[in-house]
């Protein structure tokens, strides 16, 4: 991981409490990110990666389990990260939960009479960065904290499903 230093001018005017602006930069992107986010954890598999254009947006999205019991994921839109999630965020989830268990159908995981597993199941230990890039992004409030895009649920669901389908298949 790399601090860039960004100052324009040696002070930025926009926040004056904090005159610097810094940009934080991973080379290997945010698959390099999730790497960095499990350190000392003991990782389950390989991390799964994905990078699609879809409509006019893009969707990329890196994901690691370990063996802790907490998840860990950050959505990002425009490469500003949305702490209260969004429409991304929203797709993620729902696309992960019914990836899972219909992989978990499919190969008997799951017996018939099982109760399919919850999302919380699904992300207990999880780790992953989603980001999606829009040429008009929504956001709920000023500070940018949730994304209210309504397509992007869609987009990102798209790409996760078809791509982590194949990703647990091979």
């Amino acid at each position: 991981m790399k601090i860039v230093d960004l100052r324009e001018n040696e002070k930025d005017q926009s926040n004056e409490k904090n005159p610097f602006r810094y940009e934080f930069y991973f080379d290997g992107g945010i698959k390099s990110y999730v790497k960095h986010l499990n350190f000392g954890k003991d990782t389950i598999g390989e991390i799964f990666y994905v990078d699609k254009n879809i409509e006019d947006a893009t969707v990329e999205i890196a994901i690691q389990y370990n063996d802790s019991f907490t998840e860990n994921i950050l959505p990002f839109a425009n490469n500003v990260y949305n702490p209260e999630g969004g429409t991304h965020l929203t797709g993620f989830t729902t696309a992960m939960t019914r990836v899972v268990n219909k992989y978990a159908r499919d190969n008997n995981l799951l017996k018939e009479k099982e109760e399919n597993l919850t999302k919380e199941d699904i992300r207990e230990g999880q780790t992953a960065v989603i980001l999606v890039g829009l040429p008009d992004p929504q956001f709920e409030g000023q500070t940018k904290n949730k994304l209210g895009n309504p397509e992007v649920r869609g987009y990102v669901d798209k790409v996760l499903s078809e791509s982590f389908a194949m990703f647990l298949e091979e």
